[in-house]
């Protein structure tokens, strides 16, 4: 039998907003403050992930903070013709100050500030939860921007963020675009979109409690771009209906034709780190099925 409309509804709702609110204050402070040694280089501090995105469950509250170097930026210009590439790097010669430098000088000041507290991982700076604190991860990154040719209307400029991760991968993502998108999206299907998302998110968290799924399987931001992909006719008059239309559209669509929400990466692929890996995505559903044919 379907999930419940009760416990879809419970699902669908918003997690914890005060403390990671205050969390992020409390973390964006330390990095726009005024006497921080990286505060020349025009750094920019918004958030990103589910709370940013208003997707955040209430099993899951960390706050994903970025923090972009403004002032150097990295591009992509492999779309441009070889004339107009030989033309752009000669206006822009490679900078000094590198995103490196960079990295160093912000993690240093987080763990003058948070002590302990604050450990790099892979990808991020890791703010561990302390005295009513959420846990908090930084990113570390610098502008990116990928040029194109699109006809008549010239040269265009996709923003993002790069980053390098401590086993030495370079990741370049746009979580602004995802934001913007996934919230363009949501207006369209008249609010149905991040509740869903969030029922969806549950559901994996309950598979996960229940070791029917392995954790790290499908990340939030690959569940986002999952339903995102959704058509807006695949939403009912309420959410039993709703997440019945998704589950049968993404089983039987052509899941390899899907974007990420930002439109820059494919949602799937194996050997990206912007991308799902297809079987993970497929393990996921399937998990999924077996829970709303056997509650």
């Amino acid at each position: 039998m379907a999930i419940p409309e009760a416990q879809l509804e419970t699902w669908s709702k918003t997690g914890a907003g005060v403390g990671s609110k205050e969390t992020y204050a409390a973390v964006r402070t330390v990095l726009e403050h005024k006497d921080a040694p990286f505060k020349k280089r025009s750094p920019k501090v918004f958030l990103q992930g589910s709370y940013g995105n208003d997707t955040n469950i209430w099993a899951e509250s960390d706050v994903d903070v970025v923090i972009r170097m403004d002032s150097v930026f990295y591009y992509d210009i492999s779309s441009l013709p070889d004339y107009e590439q030989i033309e752009f790097k000669a206006a822009h010669p490679p900078a000094e100050y590198k995103l490196e430098d960079f990295k160093g000088e912000v993690t240093d000041w987080l763990q003058d500030w948070f002590g302990n507290d604050a450990q790099p991982e892979n990808k991020a700076v890791e703010i561990a939860a302390n005295n009513g604190r959420r846990k908090a991860d930084v990113l570390i990154s610098s502008m990116h921007r990928r040029y194109y040719n699109a006809g008549l209307m010239g040269r265009q400029t996709v923003e993002g963020v790069k980053f390098l991760a401590r086993d030495g991968t370079w990741i370049t993502n746009y979580p602004t675009l995802h934001s913007n998108n996934l919230t363009t999206r949501h207006q369209q299907t008249n609010g149905w979109l991040k509740p869903t998302i969030r029922i969806f998110k549950s559901m994996r968290r309950r598979l996960v409690d229940n070791e029917l799924l392995s954790r790290g399987t499908a990340p939030s931001y690959f569940i986002e771009g999952m339903l995102y992909n959704v058509p807006l006719d695949r939403f009912g008059t309420n959410y039993v209906t709703t997440v019945t239309n998704r589950i049968n559209y993404l089983w039987a669509a052509d899941r390899s034709q899907f974007n990420c929400t930002n439109g820059q990466h494919k949602l799937l692929g194996d050997g990206t780190a912007t991308s799902w890996p297809a079987a993970n995505c497929t393990a996921y559903l399937r998990a999924v099925i077996n829970l709303w044919n056997n509650w």
